[in-house]
């Protein structure tokens, strides 16, 4: 470990002071960020150090600080005023995940400006189109090297690239942002970025009345996306356990059967997949819906330890959160499931979720599309808990499109009538 040189003094100076355990990790960042291509990128390096100690009894302490300066006597300050506890600890030591996950973009040092501006130049002439105007772009690169030892003999280290690309453009009323990220630059190059977000808002400009009934429900894979991107976090333990909406479902259905998400967050080349957190532990997969019901929860050390679990590998920055989601497919494609559709309607995105309570509630924009041709938009109101909204997913699509880091398909519900 290049780090170990570092990490070592750290782990013996808290030894020293009366420290039972440690864990340390230390994160450096170089990134690149540019607003299009005809502004020069700025670089910028920095680091994170984050120190976790456990005095007798479990007393832990966490300190975070963009330098090692100054880090053990917080920690050991705040551990001397916590409670004991007597499942807290440095995490235990697992068998490394095999094999390569492609995190580290090989062609990262050899990336030059024109290769940047090339696809900015195209993603800024695509949105400046007819009537649609581009008014924000953003470009942004990282590379993070992590180094993590505790004194469970724990000593792991890694690097990953990350390259995003965040737009919003729009006509008159209408404004969309969308946001692109991959572990690999020719995928952020590649992709039709404006185009997509062009047809969205062209779609949107002409107004419709909404239609009455119970129309058939058309969820694209990157609204899909972005609904499950924020429902996966109410399976934290940490979340059921405080009695989220989610404590009184576990092991009953909250969606249709034909619903089955898994986080893999060693998904090759998956956007937020690692060979270990932020405690040191290998992610395991994760079966969030099997057939509909919520089966299984993300935990930490600690909670793991205090049901006999493994821990899942999903800590960040001190917190559980979700990692790569991947929704199982259908059996048939999008092309033919909606060519059975003559008149249905198409969700451009879902309104936020209460993580909490469980409802959907807010404004949604909806393409009305008769005889398969997009007539227009309407704007509806949605009031519902999300259970009454997945229990009406009737089909998945089979193509899978993968946005960011959730892999999802088109979806269609059946039997939800929407209000204006």
């Amino acid at each position: 470990m290049d780090d170990r040189a570092e990490l070592t003094p750290l782990i013996e100076a808290c030894r020293a002071r009366g420290a039972r355990a440690v864990e340390v990790l230390r994160q450096r960042f170089d990134r690149l960020e540019t607003t299009g291509c005809r502004v020069r990128p700025t670089r910028s390096a920095d680091e994170r150090w984050t120190l976790r100690v456990w005095l007798e009894g479990g007393r832990a302490g966490v300190a975070v600080a963009p330098s090692r300066a100054g880090l053990v006597d917080v920690a050991l300050a705040l551990a001397a005023d916590a409670p004991p506890s007597g499942h807290a600890g440095p995490a235990d030591r697992f068998a490394p995940i095999g094999g390569s996950l492609g995190l580290d973009d090989r062609r990262h040092a050899a990336i030059e400006e024109a290769d940047r501006n090339e696809f900015l130049l195209l993603a800024e002439r695509s949105l400046n189109h007819g009537n649609v105007q581009l008014q924000q772009l953003r470009y942004q690169e990282v590379r993070e090297c992590r180094s993590l030892m505790s004194t469970r003999e724990v000593e792991l280290s890694g690097a990953a690239t990350t390259y995003t690309l965040e737009a919003v453009a729009g006509s008159g009323p209408v404004q969309l942002g969308h946001r692109i990220a991959s572990r690999h630059f020719s995928d952020v190059a590649s992709l039709p970025f404006g185009t997509e977000l062009r047809r969205r808002i062209e779609g949107l400009l002409r107004p419709v009345s909404l239609p009455g009934g119970a129309l058939p429900l058309v969820i694209d894979p990157r609204a899909a996306a972005d609904f499950f991107r924020r429902l996966a976090p109410a399976f934290c333990a940490d979340a059921v356990r405080a009695g989220n909406f989610l404590a009184s479902r576990m092991g009953k259905p909250l969606s249709s059967p034909v619903l089955h998400i898994t986080d893999d967050a060693g998904l090759s080349s998956g956007l937020y997949s690692r060979t270990f957190d932020d405690r040191g532990v290998p992610p395991i997969p994760v079966t969030l819906l099997k057939e509909g019901v919520p089966t299984s929860l993300y935990h930490d050390p600690e909670s793991a330890r205090a049901l006999g679990l493994r821990p899942t590998g999903h800590v960040t920055d001190g917190a559980i959160r979700p990692t790569n989601l991947v929704v199982r497919p259908g059996s048939r494609t999008r092309n033919v499931i909606l060519a059975e559709l003559t008149e249905h309607l198409v969700i451009d995105d879902l309104p936020p979720l209460n993580l909490s309570t469980g409802r959907i509630e807010g404004s949604v924009r909806v393409g009305v599309v008769r005889g398969s041709q997009r007539e227009g938009a309407a704007v509806a109101h949605l009031d519902l808990d999300v259970r009454e909204l997945l229990s009406c997913v009737d089909e998945v699509a089979s193509d899978q499109e993968r946005n960011g880091e959730v892999d999802a398909p088109t979806l269609v519900l059946r039997g939800l009538s929407l209000q204006a």
